[in-house]
C-alpha cells in the first residue's frame, strides 16, 4: 500500500436517532484500521456516544473536540490510540456550548472543523466523522469539511420518508459552502428477512439508483452486546454476521471511493 494518499473525509449523517449511525462509523472505523487504513473517529455528537463505545472517559481538564472548534490557538489535536491505525478524537457534553458558539460566528464559524483537520488529514486515508442526529452547527462543520457522506438509512418506512429532507440539505451545503462533498452512498441497517423490510429496501435502490451500497448490515444482537462491552465487533463476535456485514461494508467503500 502507497504512504502516499488522499485523505477521506466520511461524513456518516441520519438527522433521525435510533438507525445505526454510531455503531456504523465505530466499526467501519475498525474494520478499515484491520485492513490497515490509518483511520481517524471523529465524535462530533455532544452525547459522546462515540467515545464512550470507545471506553474513553473523559477527566476533567482533558482536552476534547470542543477544545478543537474553540481554542483558537490549539497546537495539536487531542488524539487518543485505540488500535495499530485507529485513534479517536473525544468528544464532551461541553461541546453543546461549542455549536451555540459557532452559530454566532456567521463568518468562520461553519470552517472550525475544517480549519483544525488539516493539522492532521495527511496522517490519516479515513477520517470518519460521526455526526448528532441534528442538521445543527456540528454537523454542518463535518459537512462542510467532509468529502464523501455515508447515510445510515433504517430499513423503515419513517426513515426512509425522512431521507429526502436530509438530501435537499445536503445540495444546498454542496452548492454555497462545499462543493467537493459526495455522495458515498447510503447502508441500510437493522436489515431483517420480512416483506416489508425487503419492499422498503428495494424501494429505495430503485428510488436512489447508484447510491445504495450492496452491504447491508442485518439485525443481529452482537452488535449491540458488544457496544455494551466497549468493543467492535470483530473483537467481540468476529464469526457474528455483523463482523460479516461490517467487513462487506468497509470492503465495497474501497471499491467506491
Amino acid at each position: 500500500m502507497s504512504t502516499e494518499y488522499k485523505t477521506f473525509m466520511v461524513v456518516t449523517l441520519n438527522h433521525k436517532g435510533g438507525v445505526g449511525k454510531t455503531t456504523t462509523a465505530y466499526n467501519l472505523g475498525h474494520a478499515l484500521a484491520r485492513m490497515g487504513y490509518k483511520t481517524l473517529l471523529l465524535d462530533l455528537d455532544p452525547q459522546a456516544n462515540m467515545t464512550a463505545v470507545c471506553g474513553v472517559e473523559i477527566s476533567e481538564g482533558q482536552k476534547t473536540l470542543y477544545n478543537v472548534l474553540i481554542d483558537k490557538d490549539l497546537e495539536k489535536l487531542p488524539l487518543i490510540s485505540l488500535r495499530e491505525n485507529l485513534d479517536l478524537l473525544p468528544s464532551e457534553l461541553r461541546c453543546t456550548e461549542a455549536e451555540l458558539r459557532l452559530q454566532s460566528d456567521s463568518i468562520s464559524g461553519n470552517y472550525a472543523l475544517k480549519t483544525a483537520l488539516e493539522k492532521v488529514q495527511d496522517h490519516y486515508q479515513f477520517v470518519i466523522m460521526d455526526c448528532p442526529p441534528s442538521l445543527g452547527a456540528l454537523t454542518l462543520n463535518a459537512l462542510v469539511a467532509g468529502t464523501h457522506l455515508l447515510v445510515t438509512v433504517q430499513a423503515s418506512y419513517l426513515a426512509i420518508k425522512g431521507l429526502q429532507t436530509l438530501i435537499e440539505v445536503v445540495e444546498r451545503i454542496k452548492k454555497f459552502l462545499n462543493p467537493q462533498l459526495l455522495m458515498g452512498g447510503m447502508v441500510l441497517t437493522q436489515v431483517n428477512h420480512t416483506v416489508v423490510r425487503k419492499h422498503l429496501a428495494d424501494s429505495l435502490r430503485e428510488l436512489y439508483q447508484g447510491h445504495v451500497f450492496e452491504a447491508v448490515i442485518r439485525q443481529n444482537v452482537a452488535l449491540e452486546e458488544a457496544a455494551l462491552n466497549r468493543e467492535d465487533i470483530f473483537t467481540y463476535a468476529p464469526k457474528s454476521s455483523g463482523a460479516e456485514d461490517y467487513a462487506a461494508l468497509a470492503q465495497e467503500l474501497l471499491t467506491r471511493f
